[in-house]
């Protein structure tokens, strides 16, 4: 098959190969597996080098709306089965990036080449002295060490876990327009996403390591049988009181959020324009994270920009596998990665149904 002319961005004229040659192609630059399984990921980096976008090789092939174009015209090709996953990719991507939630959560992601990955913490001190020695700002005289915070390593590692959706076209499901699967991927990109916002609540909760040593401190209310805003506002004050951490989201279940925007003040509705509106009532002037990994006893007040980093061992990407048993084609998107506490006093569990001692 000979090479697809396709101009790029600067006017040049891209010798583009097509077919097994572009197998070879990617196999030469990136290895056997990725050009064997048509990899997304790969194939976007291939054109970037070219300086050429997916949109340029779409009009050298001359479509001019790829929604109308079928499945089968692209994925039984070796040349465009790779254009097909980067299609998939963006549909998975536009449920799991843009309708999920869970990068509300995440400080940063962390990009490395390991599948484990040693936990690097900043060691503040386990008592409110030595978190006063370490980062409190005071006068020093000439010559006087200056007081720094330490680096650490912990003695445990984090194992990134693979997580992903994929979608299998029979022969007949071929026929369906790139318009139509993109629906599909969209809702399989939202469960992904869903998958993802679970594990970040749950490590926000209970941490990554087994042994405690990144959980969140605890605090009580007045009162566990009676509990209102105060205690809430009480809980962010002491978090940045003992800890330095100003909360900026709180997380919560559906059944906790209801309870908070129906509070009264004798007959009156605290939120009433919230009622109406069919909202929630704001919590640290922000709406609450709504959560189903959330018991009903439990509230986490959050400060995004330092609780939660995910390590990232392998981007997102599609690729195109047969299915052992059914042996129906299908494109899989999936990535590595780990959600892991990185401050764990950037966090801190309201436990509603225990008093303040």
């Amino acid at each position: 098959m000979g090479a697809l002319k396709v101009k790029n961005r600067s006017g040049k004229i891209i010798q583009l190969p097509q077919g097994t040659d572009l197998q070879r192609a990617l196999s030469e630059k990136y290895g056997t597996e990725p050009a064997k399984h048509a990899s997304s990921y790969h194939y976007r980096h291939y054109l970037k080098e070219q300086g050429l976008s997916r949109k340029d090789v779409i009009s050298a092939l001359g479509i001019e709306d790829i929604n109308r174009v079928q499945v089968r015209e692209l994925l039984t090709n070796d040349g465009t089965k790779p254009l097909f996953n980067s299609v998939i990719e963006d549909g998975l991507r536009m449920g799991w990036e843009r309708e999920s939630n869970w990068q509300q959560l995440v400080a940063e992601t962390i990009q490395t080449d390991q599948f484990s990955y040693l936990w690097y913490f900043l060691d503040s001190g386990a008592t409110p002295e030595e978190k006063e020695e370490m980062f409190g700002l005071r006068d020093i005289g000439q010559g006087a060490p200056i007081p720094v915070g330490t680096i650490g390593v912990g003695e445990q590692s984090i194992k990134m876990h693979k997580r992903g959706r994929g979608i299998e076209f029979s022969d007949e499901s071929k026929r369906a327009p790139i318009s139509l699967v993109q629906l599909w991927l969209r809702e399989l990109g939202r469960q992904l996403g869903r998958q993802y916002e679970s594990v970040a609540v749950n490590r926000l909760l209970n941490g990554y390591f087994s042994d405690g040593s990144d959980a969140a401190p605890t605090v009580g209310v007045s009162n566990a049988s009676d509990w209102g805003l105060a205690d809430i506002f009480y809980a962010a004050a002491y978090q940045q009181d003992t800890f330095g951490q100003r909360p900026n989201r709180a997380i919560m279940n559906l059944e906790t959020a209801y309870k908070i925007t129906s509070l009264r003040d004798g007959n009156s509705y605290l939120y009433r324009d919230e009622l109406q509106n069919n909202e929630f009532a704001d919590v640290l002037n922000s709406k609450p994270f709504i959560s189903d990994q959330l018991p009903d006893n439990r509230i986490i007040l959050v400060n995004t920009n330092a609780a939660l980093v995910r390590y990232q061992g392998k981007p997102f990407s599609v690729e195109s596998d047969r299915n052992v048993k059914t042996q129906v084609e299908g494109s899989y998107g999936t990535e590595i990665s780990e959600f892991v506490p990185f401050i764990p006093e950037a966090r801190i569990i309201v436990t509603l149904d225990q008093a303040r001692g």
